[in-house]
């Protein structure tokens, strides 16, 4: 929820000589709920949005700041009622029965949960980059180098580990398959496992042909 919801949401119940209990008591929720929707730490549900619109007399959208607080209407008995936007208040003597216009709530609420996700998935892939940029695969890389020569006599080819170094570091958007096949250095390591192991220097020289390709694929 935005600040200027959880402002608006604050005024509105002072306009109306609620505190947060009372506000708590009716809607049935907690006081602490209350004071983390007026400081913007967390947003109603639908069913308590619907419930602070009926109880203040307004619809959604000016509940929401989607448009201004609609005029009232001023009956000659001396009555007021909201105006046919606005949601019905609570109680026997307002007699207006219109429904809540809730089109723009959804697509409002809709908008705020692509924002919400969005916002999540970034500070996902910059807590992923933090914990790979944190390890230090530079130093993992050459102890298991080490090991693979010591131990098991692969000095040769086991060099080659080193070339991932660079694959390591690439961004979140480039670790993807396709890009990862068609990085320079994945396709140079390929050809030296192929020349190597398999003794495929041709036409294994073949394989730098699917850099363009597949980055032509993107």
């Amino acid at each position: 929820m935005t600040t200027e919801c959880a402002n608006r949401l604050a005024e509105l119940r002072r306009a109306h000589n609620l505190s947060q209990e009372e506000l708590a008591e009716r809607l049935g929720v907690s006081r602490q709920a209350v004071s983390k929707w007026e400081r913007a730490e967390s947003s109603p549900d639908t069913d308590n949005l619907i419930a602070l619109a009926r109880l203040y007399g307004t619809s959604l959208d000016v509940l929401l700041g989607l448009q201004l607080p609609p005029a009232t209407d001023v009956p000659e008995d001396g009555e007021v009622c909201p105006s046919p936007d606005a949601a019905p208040a609570p109680g026997p003597d307002c007699t207006c029965d219109d429904p809540l216009p809730e089109g723009s709530y959804y697509e409002h609420i809709a908008r705020q949960e692509a924002q919400e996700a969005e916002r999540a998935a970034r500070e996902a892939a910059r807590k992923r980059k933090h914990r790979r940029d944190k390890f230090p695969y530079p130093i993992f890389v050459t102890i298991a180098y080490l090991v693979l020569g010591c131990v098991f006599h692969q000095w040769h080819p086991g060099w080659l580990i080193f070339l991932t170094i660079p694959l390591y570091y690439l961004p979140e958007s480039e670790r993807r398959p396709l890009r990862l096949l068609g990085n320079p250095v994945m396709i140079t390591i390929i050809y030296l496992l192929l020349g190597i192991v398999c003794d495929l220097w041709h036409p294994g020289w073949l394989i730098f042909l699917l850099i363009p390709i597949l980055n032509a694929m993107r």
